[in-house]
């Protein structure tokens, strides 16, 4: 009976561990995010010439450029792509004034690439 108790609670146990991990694949600045900035983005948004930088002082060649934000501060809150500005203005949320969504005056981003932009802030929009 009481090697029935034990076997019972090392699956509880187990069932346990397993539920609170994540098997979500990491999204990768270097690998996804840079791409897309790099795409969608970068033609604007590069220092020092970029328009997009002159008016807003966001560029994002690096990571270090993207997290810095604009002259009004962070675009990205790590975890919390509801909030960031970049997925706001990118996504085009209602609310957002249609003259400064991004890319401005071209053909939104991809949902896909939209969506990988929405899984790396909510995953902590790490430097990996």
């Amino acid at each position: 009976m009481n090697s029935r108790k034990l076997l019972a609670s090392a699956l509880i146990l187990g069932l346990g561990t397993l539920a609170g991990c994540s098997t979500e694949k990491p999204v990768s600045f270097q690998k996804d995010i840079a791409p897309i900035l790099k795409a969608g983005c970068a033609e604007c948004h590069t220092a020092p010439d970029g328009e997009g930088y002159q008016k807003s002082g966001l560029a994002v060649g690096t990571y270090e450029e993207l997290m810095k934000g604009t002259k009004m501060g962070p675009v990205i809150i790590p975890g919390q792509s509801l909030n960031s500005s970049l997925n706001r203005l990118a996504e085009g949320r209602p609310g957002v004034d249609p003259s400064i969504q991004m890319p401005h005056g071209k053909v939104k981003l991809p949902e896909a690439q939209l969506a990988l932009l929405r899984k790396w802030v909510d995953q902590g929009a790490k430097n990996n």
